[in-house]
């Protein structure tokens, strides 16, 4: 396969960098964009994206961006317990032991639980309507009525 152009691997990387997936942002930072119409831009920007060439580019760009950045499980337990031994070491047994837990939760060894609990007393769902500035819906034996706050 042949070699990008300079301007068609700068718009590539202007794609996926500073640009941000804006694909006529990159072409106008890769070629000189000056005197043309938005509408121009853009279908000279769609036609380099469907470039292989520059698609492929874009890809690996992607790819090597995504690894970059890549947090991995090790790299998180690994920095746990290196602050869990360091905290230790330096007498701050609260954090190394929040190391630990933070560790054991990662690992699945903890499971947060929580209770939910109901309060259907009226007041309460007064005040919960009023938060949500909701309309509250009360019903009578004769017809259903609409209060709104």
């Amino acid at each position: 396969m042949s070699k990008l152009t300079l301007k068609q691997e700068k718009f590539a990387r202007q794609y996926c960098g500073p640009c941000e997936g804006n694909a006529s942002a990159a072409y106008r930072a890769a070629y000189n964009a000056d005197k043309m119409s938005n509408e121009a831009v853009h279908v000279k920007a769609c036609e380099l994206l469907k470039n292989g060439k520059v698609s492929v580019m874009i890809e690996e760009i992607k790819a090597v961006n995504a690894e970059a950045s890549a947090i991995t499980l090790e790299e998180i337990t690994g920095g746990l317990r290196r602050v869990a031994t360091a905290a230790a070491g330096a007498g701050q047994h609260s954090a190394a032991a929040q190391a630990l837990v933070a560790l054991a939760k990662l690992g699945g060894l903890m499971i947060e639980k929580r209770a939910l609990t109901v309060d259907d007393q009226r007041e309460h769902l007064d005040a919960v309507s009023n938060l949500a500035a909701l309309p509250i819906v009360t019903k009578n034996k004769d017809k259903e009525k609409q209060v709104t706050h």
